[in-house]
């Protein structure tokens, strides 16, 4: 089983999203990772602001990070 959140935001830039999986059976962890995101604008290739409509929709399903 496979599960990922958003956990932070720098409102600007970029976001970091966390992945947990685990196995069915037992439910023991096998793999715990983080991705850190950051928009780009496409034409340029170069980091951007994103959009007000990513930012609405992404901090809206942010979550606090797990200890």
């Amino acid at each position: 089983m496979l599960a990922t959140w958003l956990t932070e935001s720098d409102g600007k830039l970029g976001m970091v999203r966390q992945f947990q999986m685990a196995r069915v059976g037992d439910g023991q962890t096998l793999l715990r990772g983080r991705w850190d995101l950051v928009c780009i604008e496409m034409s340029s290739g170069k980091a951007r602001r994103m959009p007000p409509e990513f930012l609405s929709a992404y901090n809206a399903a942010l979550v606090t990070k797990s200890q």
